[in-house]
């Protein structure tokens, strides 16, 4: 049994009598329902490419904050 991994873009709702735990994920605008689990996703592409986008963008800061306090000759 895999351990159930909270997902940060899941919204509960009140107003959805389905279950336990279920609401929206903010990542797509509140357009599919979620559970909160990422393990069982109904986008898993969107979630896998808005982290690939946040891993580049982190990589792209510490590269550019490694050249900018670098040791700089003039």
């Amino acid at each position: 049994m895999a351990l159930e991994r909270h997902c940060s873009f899941h919204r509960n709702c009140e107003t959805l009598n389905v279950g336990r735990g279920i609401g929206y994920c903010d990542l797509d605008g509140d357009q599919t329902t979620c559970d909160g689990d990422i393990h069982f996703c109904e986008k898993p592409d969107l979630l896998k490419e808005y982290f690939g986008v946040q891993k580049r963008r982190k990589e792209w800061e510490k590269r550019k904050n490694v050249h900018s306090s670098g040791n700089q000759r003039f």
